[in-house]
This record gives structure tokens, C-alpha cells and sequence, in this order.
């Protein structure tokens, strides 16, 4: 790390200890370096290796003949699969590893399965990888685990036979446990059973307790290291149930509470079914999304494990007095199994939940119904259509169903047809009325609580952009909070967070899709993130985006009306998810689209009618992101928005040097654009993206792909030009430069993206961003 900061580095270590309250930090080490090979394989070889194959030779070793068996059985199963269009999807063929030729392990993707000593090739082939397995103890490079019948699992790694070509393997010393997670896998994940969350893990009783990822040579990279093996508690221990305590997440002092809490729970629902034929239910707690995501593979803030019978939670700020149920899903499991029609199987639980999403399934039904965001009862029973909704407006109305529905029929008729729902079209009919006259009873009950939100400060700060795909430096990892309080010490009081989701076809309607893969811009990620920057004094916007593969969303250009009307509904569907998230978590603005510039101006009265439902809904600041030019110069409904929102991308030259003063005066015709819209809507104007990459000449073209050049000193004088340019403007009220990563060590010290961070130009933000 460069000197100069050092100092920042040192805030940042003391912050996030602050702000986190986390126990466990990854050690800043490298060791076990792979010398072996003589020529260093990258992660893009062993991927392009991959994808030019998409195939797996599985070799498994046992000894033992029904385990034989069983691997023969779901192996066989698997190889039958066809390949699919998912990129993880590979043909699988599989063979003993006595059958295994020397020809097979030189030119395919090899996959070895079995305890370390009924598979000679695991032993052989991890000599060449920084691990070792004995009866006491694993081996990670130079730091040792407890082996307790542990598995250890290795994702892509340099084969020692044919460096580009990679290889995995799941072993450890108890054979049949090694079994069992390889079929929970297969069974999980099908032909995509070869992947992990990191690139290695170490599983105790199918509990990730040890993971990490290599370094550029191959050996162990100790800033992503992770140890959960040590750390655990068992809190309580009675016939009903077990609490175990990860990294110090509840207090001793509370472990009565909680156990009277879900007691009650539980005897609330069995009364309710009348049958108290439950297993014993193990609680465990978390302090963090990271730390629950790295240790179960999902960062969701609770979810449930019918195999082990036990429910995960994160348990600490954020979700304070908000239960959402998993528990109760669990029991209903047991009691009632699952229903046809998905809407009830999801409702039930929220049903006796109380404090669903902190106020209430109820409160939040109403807010729903005032912003006309309510389902029929044909849609609630349509699978299909529901299993597309946003996941937070379908449970909340699922929950608000399930109560009508208990409510219409009662308890004993709604158990009765709870398994194998059918509603003939008359009682569909019938139906329908008596739950729109349910929903609008729920805003009078249920009236809305107002909420102090923030003015509008002048924004100092950034896009903050989830540049990290892994659990470990995403939104809801320490490294996120590292970023965060970096730019908070570089003068920002404010973020903008980017979620996304993703499109192919600029020409069909189709609907979106809503990221909740452990390493992507999931909810509970940006909530996270949202929450360290509330602690750190920030203004928050949320900024859903679409990536549109090949194009971008100004391309989106539908050839009819119908079909425009389509993809406004499938849109509006999307936004909103994101409109009822940011009001639960008090998010402070939201922005309803960005760069949409043929869909905006051919169409805004569907934007209107979409601004006017959000505003039902959401009761923080709204603004839209449009694209310079024709967009941001001619939209038409800039009135029914908070601020209006500039993503600025205008060149600034076309000359490879010019000098300051050209920058500035073509800067100033800008400007001069930006007051006439200024003028006609009298609102205040905020870019909401604008950005240089550190190349030659970055102001010629600066939305453009960068090119090989790596020059600083041309986006500092970008970013000094722009500063300049925008202090004491009157319209002018702040800045999100376009971007700053999730984790500070992105793209390297060799690195010509937009980002300021380690370069020049951060200096230069500091600077101005601290006046």
C-alpha cells in the first residue's frame, strides 16, 4: 500500500471494529505459494479450459461395497443429465479410480471424490496443493484445523498433470461422511455440484467452518481466510430445543428471553394445527450477513434446514425486533407439510408473525393496498406468477391472504384444504370481492406511521458499486464496510448503491429478474451496506439498474404499444420491489430508472403513472437518473420528482491535450444545458453519475471501454475541471461520481477503471469534498 495511505488505512482498520462489532478478521498472510508448476496457471485459463470442455470426469474411491453402490447410483443419475444453457452446467461421466487411465487425467476436467485413502489420486494429486489430511488435523498451507470427521472440499486447481487444466476433489478421513456431502451436493446443485462459495471449505457435520481463497500462485491467501471453527457456543440445551451461538451474536443474559419467545411461538402453532408431533429445533445465531453467508452459503437474514431440522438468523442492529418467520416454517413443515399452491405455504408461517419486517405483515399489507400494489385471488393461486414477484410483496401479501383466508373459512376448513387447494371459478368469484373488502379494511386499522425523513444535503460521494462476487468483498462484507468508511474519510456524506439485474433482448418484453445468489447485490447485501452508511452519517440513495447484455438500457426500444405496455408492467413489477424495500429500511431517496432514453421520451406518461405509485408506496425522496443529452434535456415529468438526477458523460474535448482552460469552457457550455432545464422545472440537480477512467485523454469520450493506457494525472485534471466547474452553482445539489468499489484492493495497483481509489484523483476529492 502506498505510503500516504497508510493513515487512512490505520481509520479504517479502528472503523470497522467500531462499526461492525465483528470477532474474527482474515489474517494478512500469503503461504503454501505453489512452486511445482513451471508455468503459473490463472483462474481465466483453468475457466476457459472449462468452458471449452464442459465436461467432468468424476473418479470416486471406497472400499467399502455399498458406498460403491450409492456412488454408482447418483452418479449414474447425473450422467444422464443433459447440458444445459447455464454456464455452470457441464456433461458429467464418471468412472473408479481404478479405471481412470493416465490419458483421462492429462486431458479432462477431473473431479475426485472419496476419502484420502480410498483414493489414491486425491493423496497423490494434493501433494501438489498447499493441503494435507491426517486422522488429527487438516493442513492449510501453514495453519492447521481439528479434523473431526471433516471434509474438505477444493473448487478449480491447477491439475499437477496438465497445469491449464483443472481439477477438484472432496475428501477427508471418514468415508461415509465424505459420501453424504457429495450427495447433498448433487442433490442441491445437480451437474453444477462442483461449485463453491469459496475456493476452498472445510466442513464439519456439513457446517462450513473453514474457507478461503487462493493467491495469483496458488498458495493460501490469508486476506481471505476465514475460520469459524473456533467461536461456537452451545447456549441452550432441552428436548425442544438447541441454541448455538456463532461469534458472540446473543448475550448469555437474553438466552431466556429468546427461549420464552420461540416457545410461545411454537405453542401458538400447535395449538393452531393440533398435532405437537415436532422434532427437536436447533437455533443458531450470527452477527453479520458475511459471517452467516460464508458459514451456511446464504447471507439471507434467516432461513430454515428441514434435512437438519435447524433455523439460521443474523441477529444483531439491522434486524432488531424484525422476525420473519423461518422458524415458523420449520414447524409448519413438520405439522402441516406443504400446500399446492405456494401462496399458502409461504403465508402460514408470516401468519403468526408478528413483527414481520418490524411493524408487522398487516401495517405493511396496508401500505400496499394504498398504493394499489395488491394481487387478485386468481394471481395469489397462480404459481407461476408468483414465484416471479418481488419476494417481499409476495410474503407480505401471503401472510395478509393466509389471514383472510382463516378469517372467511375458518381454522378447521382452512387446514382441511390447506394440502391440495382447488377453487372451482365460482368460488373464485365469490372470493374475490369479500378479499377486496378485506384489504381496504387494513389501512384503516393499520394507518400509516409517519416517518422524519432527511432533506436533501448537498451529495458528496460516490456510486458505490458491488464490484466484488464473492460473499466476502459484495455489499454485505467487511471489505464493504472497509470502502465505506474510506469515502467517509475522504469527505462523503452520501452513496448511491447499485443493484442489478439483467436483460438480453432490447426488442421483447420479458420479465426481470431479482438478484439473490450469497455473492450478487442481494437484499439483505444492500441492506447491510445501506446500514453502515446510516452509522457513518451518509444520505442513502438506492439506485436499482438493468444491464442489458450487448446494448445498455437506452437501447430498449419495443415495437408496439402493447408490447410497451408489457415491459412497463414487467419494470414497474422490479422497481418496486426496490421501492417497498428502501421503505422498510427508511432508506432516504430512491431513483426509479436510469438511462431508459428511448422508453422516458416515446413514453412518459407510463412513467408518470409508475412515479405516482411509487410515491404511494415510498414516502422518501424520488428522482430518476437520465442520460446526458436528448434524455436529461427533454424529458417531460421532471416535475413529479424530488431533484432531478444527471448521469453526465458529455465530452469535454476532442483534442488528446488540451489545455485546463478549454476543459473548463467546454464544461461551461455544458453547464449551460444543464441551467436551461434547471429554469423550466426549478428543481435542484444532482449528478447521479459522472466519472473518468484514468486512460489518455479521458474526457474525449468518458463513458467509453478503456483502452491499455494507465494515466492518473488525466483523471485528476478531469475531476479537478468538474469540481471547479459545479461549486457555488445554485442548481447544482452535489455529485456521485460513478464509482468506488466494494473492496479497495479492485483491479490492482494497475488500474485505468473509474475509480479515484489509490490514484491521483482521490486526493483531488478529498480536497474538494472537504471544504
Amino acid at each position: 500500500m502506498k505510503k500516504k495511505y497508510l493513515l487512512v488505512a490505520l481509520f479504517i482498520i479502528i472503523g470497522i471494529v467500531g462499526f461492525t462489532g465483528a470477532n474474527y478478521f482474515p489474517v494478512a498472510e500469503d503461504d503454501g505459494v505453489l512452486e511445482v508448476l513451471d508455468s503459473v496457471a490463472t483462474r481465466r485459463d483453468l475457466r476457459r479450459s472449462f468452458f471449452d470442455k464442459r465436461e467432468i470426469i468424476v473418479v470416486y474411491g471406497a472400499k467399502d461395497s455399498t458406498l460403491q453402490r450409492q456412488y454408482k447410483k447418483i452418479l449414474h443419475e447425473l450422467s444422464l443429465l443433459k447440458v444445459s444453457r447455464s454456464w455452470r452446467s457441464a456433461k458429467v461421466r464418471y468412472m473408479a479410480v481404478e479405471q481412470v487411465s493416465a490419458e483421462t487425467l492429462n486431458n479432462s476436467i477431473v473431479f475426485l471424490v472419496g476419502a484420502v485413502d480410498e483414493n489414491p489420486l486425491i493423496r497423490k494429486y494434493m501433494s501438489d496443493t498447499p493441503f494435507n489430511i491426517s486422522a488429527s488435523q487438516i493442513s492449510i498451507g501453514s495453519k492447521e484445523v481439528p479434523n473431526n470427521n471433516s471434509v474438505l472440499g477444493v473448487g478449480f486447481y491447477p491439475s499437477p498433470v496438465n497445469s491449464k487444466m483443472p481439477f477438484s476433489f472432496l475428501t477427508g478421513t471418514n468415508a461415509k461422511e465424505v459420501f453424504r456431502l457429495f450427495a447433498e451436493k448433487v442433490s442441491e446443485r445437480g451437474q453444477a455440484f462442483y461449485r463453491q462459495n469459496l475456493e476452498y471449505e472445510v466442513y464439519e457435520h456439513k457446517e462450513r467452518l473453514v474457507m478461503g481463497d487462493f493467491n495469483a500462485h496458488w498458495g493460501i491467501e490469508g486476506s481471505t481466510y476465514f475460520n469459524f471453527a473456533t467461536g461456537t457456543r452451545v447456549l441452550l440445551d432441552t428436548d425442544e430445543f438447541k441454541f448455538i451461538d456463532h461469534q458472540k451474536a446473543i448475550k448469555e443474559i437474553d438466552v431466556p428471553r429468546i427461549h420464552e419467545a420461540v416457545r410461545a411461538s411454537k405453542e401458538k402453532i400447535v395449538s393452531f394445527v393440533g398435532d405437537k408431533n415436532v422434532p427437536k429445533i436447533t437455533y443458531n445465531y450470527y452477527t453479520c450477513t458475511e459471517e452467516k453467508g460464508l458459514m451456511t452459503g446464504t447471507t439471507d437474514h434467516s432461513t430454515f434446514d428441514s434435512v437438519t431440522n435447524s433455523v439460521h438468523t443474523i441477529v444483531n442492529d439491522i434486524y432488531a425486533n424484525n422476525h420473519i418467520g423461518r422458524d415458523n416454517a420449520l414447524l409448519l413443515h413438520h405439522l402441516v407439510g406443504e400446500s399446492n399452491k405456494h401462496i399458502l405455504t409461504m403465508g402460514l408461517p408470516i401468519y403468526f408473525t408478528n413483527t414481520w419486517q418490524n411493524k408487522g405483515y398487516r401495517y405493511w399489507a396496508a401500505r400496499l393496498v394504498e398504493s394499489e400494489n395488491v394481487f387478485t385471488v386468481a394471481e395469489l393461486l397462480d404459481n407461476t406468477f408468483m414465484d416471479m414477484e418481488s419476494s417481499l410483496i409476495r410474503d407480505c401479501m401471503a401472510g395478509a391472504f393466509t389471514d383472510f383466508l382463516v378469517k372467511s373459512w375458518g381454522k378447521d376448513s382452512y387446514l382441511r384444504r390447506y394440502n391440495k387447494l382447488t377453487l372451482t371459478e365460482r368460488e373464485e368469484k365469490t372470493l374475490e370481492p369479500k378479499w377486496r373488502n378485506y384489504l381496504q379494511e387494513l389501512p384503516k386499522a393499520h394507518p400509516k406511521k409517519k416517518i422524519e425523513r432527511k432533506k436533501l444535503p448537498y451529495l458528496k460521494g460516490f456510486n458505490f458499486a458491488h464490484e466484488g462476487y464473492s460473499i466476502y468483498n459484495g455489499y454485505g462484507s467487511q471489505k464493504a464496510t472497509e470502502s465505506l468508511l474510506k469515502q467517509k474519510n475522504m469527505g462523503s456524506n452520501a452513496m448511491a448503491i447499485v443493484p442489478y439485474t439483467g436483460i438480453n433482448d432490447i426488442n421483447t418484453p420479458t420479465p426481470l429478474h431479482f438478484s439473490d445468489n450469497a455473492g450478487s447485490e442481494n437484499d439483505d447485501a444492500v441492506v447491510h451496506a445501506v446500514a453502515m452508511a446510516r452509522n457513518m452519517g451518509m444520505y442513502t440513495l438506492l439506485k436499482p439498474q438493468i444491464y442489458v447484455g450487448g446494448s445498455w438500457p437506452g437501447g430498449i426500444d419495443m415495437p408496439t404499444d402493447a408490447q410497451w405496455d408489457k415491459f412497463h408492467d414487467y419494470y414497474y413489477r422490479w422497481i418496486r420491489h426496490y421501492a417497498f424495500l428502501a421503505e422498510i429500511h427508511e432508506m432516504d431517496a430512491l431513483c426509479i430508472g436510469v438511462e431508459f432514453t428511448k422508453a422516458t421520451l416515446s413514453q412518459p406518461d407510463a412513467w408518470r403513472e409508475m412515479i405516482r405509485k411509487t410515491r404511494a408506496l415510498y414516502s422518501g425522496q424520488l428522482t430518476y437518473a437520465a442520460n446526458w443529452g436528448a434524455e436529461f434535456e427533454q424529458i417531460e415529468f421532471w416535475d413529479d420528482l424530488d431533484f432531478i438526477g444527471l448521469n453526465s458523460y458529455y465530452p469535454l474535448s476532442k483534442k488528446d491535450d488540451p489545455s485546463d482552460e478549454e476543459l473548463q469552457l467546454q464544461f461551461d457550455m455544458v453547464k449551460s444545458k444543464i441551467k436551461k432545464v434547471h429554469n423550466q422545472y426549478k428543481k435542484p440537480i444532482v449528478f447521479t453519475e459522472i466519472g473518468f477512467r484514468s486512460v489518455d485523454a479521458p474526457w474525449k469520450n468518458p463513458h467509453a471501454e478503456a483502452d491499455d493506457s494507465i494515466n492518473e494525472e488525466a483523471q485528476r485534471r478531469s475531476y479537478e475541471v468538474i469540481f471547479e466547474g459545479i461549486q457555488d452553482e445554485p442548481w447544482c445539489q452535489g455529485i456521485l461520481w460513478w464509482k468506488f468499489p466494494s473492496y479497495l484492493e479492485y483491479r490492482g495497483e494497475n488500474n485505468n477503471a473509474f475509480t479515484p481509489n489509490n490514484k491521483l484523483a482521490e486526493e483531488t476529492v478529498r480536497k474538494w469534498f472537504s471544504k
